[in-house]
């Protein structure tokens, strides 16, 4: 559904501004952005793009949730990343890929902003300092590529949830909080593990009172005794 109207191309941009590669874009660019995108509704369990379809852009996910994966033996699944809104993703294969990298699949009802690939690459050549925000994309997302590898082969899942958890606190020493945006077993396959498996890792660390489960909040009264935990589930 294409973006008419001023006041649509306002709100289009406004969702496009929470995206961290158009953070802090001039309002006149991030209309003009949103004059040529469209959005795109998506059911549950709907395909968005499936690994070698050809790119016809890039991605703001504006409501809903998205799972980036690849098929194993042609049928089982293997997670690569969770979208959340306000998240870009699939900037890369504008930059030259034959065709998407994985498959992509609304895990609820969901809504993405397209940005398509020739009208976008026609603006970058006129603003130099998007292309310096695509890059910077790209190596954001190449960072976390390599930390989420380094994560898989050097952690059992108990660390690795910790480091999930840790990744989400501010920094300080304080109580922090966390809101669990997807399923367990969603979040259990994202960490490479079973939910029965997070299940006892919840387990353990409420019992050694390092969380406090509310719901789909968790709470960590000091993120500082996360560090000192040791694991053996694999």
């Amino acid at each position: 559904m294409k973006a008419g109207g001023s006041i649509q191309r306002t709100a289009l941009a406004a969702s496009l501004s929470q995206a961290p590669v158009f953070a802090g874009l001039p309002e006149a660019e991030l209309v003009r952005i949103a004059s040529y995108s469209s959005i795109v509704p998506l059911a549950r369990n709907e395909i968005l793009f499936r690994e070698g379809d050809p790119v016809t852009g890039f991605f703001v996910l504006r409501r809903g949730l998205i799972k980036a994966f690849r098929t194993i033996d042609g049928s089982r699944e293997q997670l690569i990343h969770l979208v959340h809104p306000g998240q870009s993703f699939a900037e890369p294969a504008i930059a030259g890929l034959p065709g998407y990298p994985a498959h992509t699949r609304a895990m609820e009802a969901s809504e993405v902003i397209l940005i398509p690939r020739r009208p976008f690459l026609d603006h970058l050549k006129q603003r130099p300092e998007l292309s310096l925000r695509m890059l910077s994309s790209l190596s954001r997302h190449l960072h976390d590529l390599v930390g989420t590898i380094e994560n898989y082969q050097l952690r059992d899942a108990g660390s690795r949830f910790v480091h999930w958890l840790r990744s989400r606190c501010s920094g300080g020493h304080g109580p922090a909080e966390i809101r669990m945006n997807t399923t367990k077993a969603l979040l259990a396959e994202e960490l490479g593990t079973r939910p029965e498996t997070l299940s006892r890792i919840l387990a353990r660390l409420q019992a050694e009172e390092r969380v406090i489960v509310k719901g789909r909040r968790i709470v960590i009264p000091d993120p500082r005794r996360l560090d000192d935990i040791q694991f053996s589930i694999p």
